[in-house]
């Protein structure tokens, strides 16, 4: 491995490490009104779309029942709709409603509102870098998508 892969090595397990400490730490702002795995759920559906119940399941990485209480749970508020498929009437396919993403809006925005005294200290060409370096981690997540 050259020099420059081995940077590049630390630097991808240093953010593995820490983007997980984020994670964490944003969760723990999320507040009951917000549980984090319907924000989690709600963020699977922005991102994916409309999908089967065994699709969400895997990208969730849980068992198709826990998905389907969870999907189950938020379409008793409204969140999600239940459809049949089109292609399958069996399967049964979800998608974030109005509601649905007004909640996952609302719950982001929460935490943000909580995260910004952590991050107050910060400089404006601080604020840029991270601004500059997500840019680029999006551009690389939306080429590698491996769902």
């Amino acid at each position: 491995m050259s020099d420059d892969q081995q940077q590049l090595h630390e630097l991808l397990v240093d953010l593995v490490s820490n983007t997980h400490r984020f994670a964490k730490l944003a969760g723990s702002f999320a507040s009951e009104q917000y549980p984090r795995a319907w924000l989690r759920a709600l963020s699977l559906l922005e991102e994916y779309g409309e999908m089967r119940i065994s699709d969400f399941a895997r990208l969730d990485r849980c068992s198709q029942p826990s998905a389907t209480a969870l999907l189950r749970k938020l379409g008793e508020h409204g969140y999600v709709e239940r459809r049949a498929d089109p292609e399958d009437a069996r399967a049964v396919r979800v998608a974030m409603t109005e509601k649905g993403r007004k909640i996952l809006n609302d719950g982001r925005n929460e935490i943000a509102d909580a995260l910004v005294p952590h991050f107050v200290e910060l400089e404006p060409e601080q604020i840029k870098k991270l601004a500059d370096g997500l840019a680029e981690l999006r551009s690389i997540i939306k080429t590698s998508d491996p769902s």
